[in-house]
C-alpha cells in the first residue's frame, strides 16, 4: 500500500507540473518547507525536511545524488512528490496554448521504493497509474540501460493536456537496496527532438553519493 500510494504522489506531481505550471510557479516560493512528505528518502528527514540543494559547477547537488545542469536549465522549489526539479529557464515557446499556462520544458527527480518489484514492475505501475490519471497516454521505446554502475530502465510517453501536446522521458535508477530514483524530463512534442540528447545526457549523469 505504502509503494501504491508513493507512486499516485509521483503521477499527481507529474499531472500537476504539466496542467498547471504556471500556477505552479507563482505559488513555489509560499510553499511549505516540509511538502516533500512521503517521497522523501530517510537521509533527508528530521528537523529539516525540505531537500537543500545548490548549483555548483554546473550541477544539481543534494544530499543524496547529484546530476547535470546544462547551460540555461537553472534549480527550482521542487513540486510535491519531488526531490529536485530544473527548469529551461530561458526558453522561447511558440506554442500559444504552452505559452498559456506558463508551460516550461523541466526535469524532476522522485524518490521511491520499489516494494520488492522489479524496475520492470514498477514501471508498469506508474504507466497503468499515469494512464488512469491522463486518458489517451501513449507509450513508446521502453528499455533496460545502465546508470551510475546501477540497473535502471526507461520509457517514453506522450499524451495532451490542456490542449498542449506534451512528450515525457521517465528514468527509473535502482538504488540502495529497495530505493528507486525517478528521472522525469517533460517538453513539448514540437521540441522533443531539440532536447532528447540534452536529457539523455542529463540522466546518465545522475550520481548517486552512497553506492553500497
Amino acid at each position: 500500500m505504502k509503494n501504491k500510494i508513493a507512486i499516485i504522489v509521483l503521477i499527481i506531481a507529474i499531472v500537476a507540473i504539466v496542467g498547471g505550471i504556471g500556477f505552479y510557479f507563482i505559488q513555489k516560493n509560499k510553499a511549505p518547507a516540509n511538502s516533500l512528505e512521503n517521497t522523501t528518502p530517510p537521509s533527508q528527514t528530521g528537523t529539516n525536511n525540505q531537500v537543500n540543494s545548490e548549483q555548483s559547477q554546473n550541477k544539481l547537488v543534494t544530499d543524496d545524488f547529484e546530476i547535470s545542469l546544462p547551460e540555461g536549465w537553472q534549480k527550482t522549489a521542487p513540486a510535491m512528490g519531488a526531490s529536485a526539479m530544473a527548469i529551461k529557464a530561458d526558453e522561447q515557446l511558440t506554442d500559444s496554448a504552452a505559452q498559456k499556462i506558463n508551460f516550461r520544458s523541466y526535469f524532476a527527480v522522485s524518490y521511491d521504493t520499489l516494494q520488492g518489484k522489479s524496475l520492470s514492475e514498477y514501471l508498469q505501475s506508474v504507466k497503468i497509474q499515469l494512464q488512469q490519471t491522463i486518458s489517451g497516454a501513449v507509450f513508446a521505446q521502453e528499455h533496460d540501460t545502465t546508470i551510475d554502475g546501477k540497473p535502471a530502465r526507461a520509457f517514453e510517453a506522450s499524451f495532451t493536456q490542456q490542449g498542449v501536446n506534451f512528450k515525457i522521458l521517465m528514468v527509473a535508477v535502482k538504488g540502495v537496496n529497495d530505493d528507486v530514483w525517478v528521472i522525469s524530463f517533460n517538453t513539448l512534442q514540437g521540441t522533443w527532438a531539440e532536447y532528447q540528447k540534452t536529457f539523455s545526457d542529463i540522466a546518465g549523469s545522475f550520481s548517486l553519493k552512497l553506492k553500497k
